[in-house]
């Protein structure tokens, strides 16, 4: 029987085999560094690509070297990362990135945003990389590799290991070991793959190891199977399989290893140094790539993926093969946006000084420019940019025959800056602003301001013709409307929600504002008897302005005469019938140039009014007194036919029970 060698001689061995790994790595890099170029003519782009592969073949030998030989060494990137990636190979590039001086806000969080884009975009620029587009792959990445900071020893013979440094340089310690349990990550259930989307995460174990030995996992066996998915052609889903110990990629296969012949099932190996240490708890995950062009006949469509069996080794060198017993997880693959999370809000926000309806005063020779009409919000929510191509927005106009009529030119607006331009045209009311190019980035909220200018009324405009303008869903629906995600592929109809509005507007030479003051209601006895009918007094105050010219309110009231000339202010009562009713209308102020039928209105000059209406029951009922319609214009004498109409829902009282007793 052979005598098996002392602990010393073992130490000896490893560390003798420790010192020619350094040479032979050594010598490797020192034939890759000189190696020639090849006698046969190449493309600058082929030679570039062969250089930086070589320059990515050096650093990982580097690397290598500097753990053979205990050297300080930040690890080689292996892989091309860009928007979506995870894992600890991110977070490395991002602690690098930020060290050198590039900004990433967010800090290292191990996931490949829009501002890891940027500083690796910046990074390239101050480096001459092109494109300078925030993609990590290979040029970027041999560029970065060589750069990375080694401090290596020098020792001239070989050195003894520490025994205490808990890492062993990927040794494993102890004796016999196993796996204490189990478990499926709990989190990890249910997931989306979207299209095109890599390494997305779909089940996980949580491998519990004893107290007698590291253990060094060297392949696991995945099996997956269709749930709702009619095609059971795995590679149409999915792209690449990879596992992942504790955020570090350990092994990675293209999915259509997994087909008919192998009942999409198969064992995965596993980079060296996949381990886990005794006592200790490690995080085993299963991604999937999705496919970049997914069939709309798979979207949706569900698979499971189970862990039949993990094979690992101790530290005695002994192989064990464990079934988890653990069950199947589910996961669905859906189109990018789907698995994005991608919802779009519209909102008119708080813009109630540009939305509410109002007097536009227009002039009677010269075009008014850059007026207000619409500002409404649009958020997008998910893990993926929005950029819009094309926005439609909706006019709605009366009197006038088209919006040409009305205004010349539209404007659309972001934080001030015009991203977008159009002229009106006869018998179209939809202006189409095209080729905007305009991104929002997931999780932004935009502002956005539609402008118009108007025509003068010696064209084709008229006093008293009203535009509305909108966007919301309807536009949205409409071929009119381009909006795509990252992937490039269509924002979905059913991802966009609510409108904005603004309007009706009117347009004058001149006219009124009129802002809400109070309402006030009460309750009392038409008589001191107490068998009397109930009286309810009413009273809605409110401030008048005058604009651009001096301008009369007549004095009169009535009730439910809507829009009818020469009625002063207009008002209607709930259940008119049941009682009868008496008004009037009262300022606070005084002018030496009102009359017996007016008041007056200087430009730019503001007074408060007062409507009073008295209700006397004469049927058991509720009462309410809103306000309709002001009579405004220039006549003395009580024939004023311009009415003030908009916005008057909050010009109203209190709801009050009147009673004939």
């Amino acid at each position: 029987m052979p005598t098996l060698p002392s602990l010393e001689t073992k130490e000896y061995m490893s560390i003798t085999n420790n010192y020619l790994k350094r040479t032979m790595v050594i010598a490797l890099v020192a034939a890759l560094a000189f190696t020639g170029a090849p006698a046969f003519a190449q493309t600058t782009t082929t030679q570039a690509q062969q250089i930086a592969a070589l320059q990515a073949q050096i650093a990982a030998l580097m690397a290598q070297l500097n753990a053979l030989s205990g050297a300080t060494t930040t690890a080689a990137f292996t892989r091309d990362l860009t928007i979506g990636a995870s894992g600890a190979d991110v977070t490395r590039l991002q602690q690098w990135l930020i060290s050198r001086g590039y900004s990433i806000p967010a800090g290292a969080t191990g996931y490949f945003g829009v501002q890891t884009q940027a500083a690796v975009a910046a990074y390239q620029r101050a480096n001459a990389i092109t494109p300078a587009v925030g993609y990590f792959g290979p040029i970027t990445r041999a560029k970065v590799n060589a750069s990375l900071s080694v401090t290596p020893t020098n020792p001239t013979t070989p050195t003894t290991p520490d025994d205490d440094d808990d890492d062993n340089d990927g040794e494993l310690e102890g004796g016999a070991g196993s796996v204490d349990s189990y478990e499926l990550i709990s989190n990890l259930n249910n997931e989306e793959v979207g299209e095109d989307e890599e390494d997305a995460e779909v089940a996980g174990l949580e491998i519990e190891v004893d107290d007698g030995s590291d253990i060094e996992i060297t392949a696991v066996r995945l099996d997956f199977d269709t749930v709702s998915a009619t095609n059971d052609d795995f590679s149409d889903f999915a792209s690449e399989v990879s596992l992942w110990l504790d955020g570090e990629e350990v092994a990675r296969v293209d999915a259509d290893e997994f087909d008919e012949d192998n009942d999409f099932s198969r064992s995965i190996s596993l980079d060296d140094g996949a381990i886990i240490r005794a006592g200790d708890m490690g995080e085993l995950v299963v991604a999937i790539s999705g496919v970049s062009n997914l069939d709309s006949a798979d979207e949706g469509d569900s698979w499971s993926v189970d862990f039949d069996q993990v094979r690992f080794m101790d530290a005695d060198g002994a192989t064990i093969t464990d079934d988890p017993n653990t069950a199947a997880r589910t996961f669905t693959f859906e189109e990018f946006a789907s698995a994005a999370g991608i919802e779009i809000t519209i909102d008119d926000g708080d813009n109630d000084d540009i939305n509410e309806s109002r007097v536009i005063t227009v002039d009677a020779t010269d075009d008014t420019e850059d007026v207000e009409l619409l500002a409404f919000t649009m958020e997008v929510e998910g893990d993926s940019d929005i950029t819009i191509d094309s926005l439609p927005i909706e006019f709605t106009v009366t009197g006038a025959s088209d919006l040409e009529d009305m205004v010349s030119s539209v404007y659309l607006s972001v934080d001030g800056d015009e991203i977008g331009n159009e002229n009106s045209t006869n018998g179209d009311n939809t202006i189409v602003f095209d080729d905007l190019d305009f991104t929002i980035d997931a999780g932004e909220e935009v502002e956005f301001i539609v402008t118009a200018d108007f025509n003068s009324l010696a064209d084709a405009l008229d006093e008293g013709d009203t535009i509305e303008v909108t966007f919301g869903e309807t536009e949205t629906d409409s071929a009119d409307f381009d909006a795509e995600d990252e992937s490039g592929e269509d924002v979905n109809d059913a991802d966009i929600s609510g409108s904005a509005t603004g309007g009706p507007f009117t347009v004058f030479e001149t006219g009124i504002m009129v802002e809400f003051v109070s309402a006030e209601e009460e309750v009392s006895f038409s008589a001191d008897d107490v068998g009397e009918a109930d009286q309810g007094t009413f009273e809605i105050t409110f401030d008048v302005t005058a604009m651009e010219s001096d301008l009369r309110i007549d004095r009169s009231c009535t009730e439910d005469q809507v829009n009818a000339a020469g009625q002063g202010v207009e008002y209607s009562i709930t259940n008119s019938g049941s009682n009868t009713t008496v008004c009037s209308l009262t300022s606070s102020s005084s002018d030496s140039e009102d009359t017996a039928n007016t008041f007056e209105l200087d430009e730019d000059d503001t007074r408060r009014f007062t409507l009073t209406v008295v209700a006397t029951a004469t049927a058991d009922h509720f009462a309410q007194v809103e306000l309709e319609s002001i009579n405004w214009g220039t006549a003395t004498d009580d024939t004023n036919a311009n009415y003030y109409t908009f916005d008057l829902d909050e010009f109203q009282t209190g709801n009050v029970f009147l009673n004939t007793f």
